[in-house]
């Protein structure tokens, strides 16, 4: 049996928004069943503008210090825990600052000896799109309504998967967090969203089938059901992300991704490996093992 994820693994001891410290996190996966778990704390952000609020009293300096920690941690985690659990190490990617992003995630990148980057995009231009209700309705309606910013924020995954290549294309349609339930995109919405799986598709990318939204009211799981069949038809290979921040949320809702899995017709599920790669899991092989 086989149990993962490769999304989250967040702590409060290095991510201001979340809890716990990043042994109690790396404790809780084993206790759990996991037998594969991917720490991918969130990059630093490098201007005072795209700091969340709250955070001006780390300030871009001390979001750096704190990432540099968390690398220094993280990588002695993974030996220590080495005989119970197979920890895999990487970081969670902005598309900022907008000018210069692709250069700071390749530095970013390049400066540890990562197993994996999640391909994240939180925002257009610099403006977040998941923050709040009204931050987001406030930037659809500068961009010129919500299909506008939607084909902007799909615009912006696809230019972000073809430059950066990441392992793992996080939260495929997180613009759509604050949609009313039943809600789906539109026809001119799904053709971007089609380009969006094609480049996925031609860069051996992995799709974070996340349990965030599902496990915080937000609708089903991360992608919504048609675009993961379609994802299927496409042969693109899917991981699950339980998106956690903290010991609360470790492994809480994936027993969702797993179930959107199998009604996308899916029949195996990819998790990463140090010395193998990717490798392929029958679906019925992937559930959680021994629990402490």
């Amino acid at each position: 049996m086989v149990w993962f994820s490769y999304h989250g693994g967040h702590s409060g001891e290095f991510c201001d928004h979340a809890a716990s410290s990043l042994q109690e996190v790396v404790e809780a996966a084993i206790d759990r069943g996991f037998t594969h778990y991917g720490l991918s704390e969130h990059c630093p952000r490098y201007r005072e503008q795209d700091l969340y609020p709250g955070e001006e009293r780390l300030g871009t300096e001390g979001l750096i210090r704190a990432f540099d920690g968390y690398v220094t941690r993280a990588f002695a985690l993974r030996d220590a825990y080495a005989g119970q659990i197979e920890l895999l190490i990487g970081f969670e990617t902005e598309k900022l600052p907008p000018e210069r992003w692709l250069e700071a995630m390749r530095l970013l990148k390049s400066a540890h000896a990562f197993d994996y980057v999640v391909g994240s995009v939180h925002d257009i231009d610099g403006r977040w799109i998941d923050y709040s209700p009204q931050d987001t309705r406030r930037l659809a309606e500068d961009l010129g309504g919500t299909e506008a910013m939607q084909l902007a924020y799909f615009r912006s995954v696809t230019d972000m998967v073809e430059q950066l290549r990441p392992d793992v294309v996080a939260h495929l349609d997180l613009v759509r967090k604050f949609e009313p339930a039943g809600f789906a995109f539109s026809a001119r919405v799904a053709k971007e969203i089609e380009r969006l799986l094609e480049a996925i598709k031609a860069h051996d990318g992995v799709i974070d089938v996340n349990c965030a939204a599902a496990r915080n009211g937000y609708g089903p799981v991360y992608p919504l059901p048609q675009i993961l069949s379609r994802a299927r038809e496409m042969d693109i290979p899917v991981t699950f992300g339980d998106d956690s921040h903290g010991v609360k949320t470790v492994g809480v809702g994936l027993d969702l991704s797993r179930q959107a899995v199998c009604a996308a017709g899916y029949t195996q599920v990819s998790y990463l490996t140090r010395d193998k790669g990717w490798q392929r899991a029958d679906i019925a092989d992937v559930q959680p093992g021994r629990v402490g």
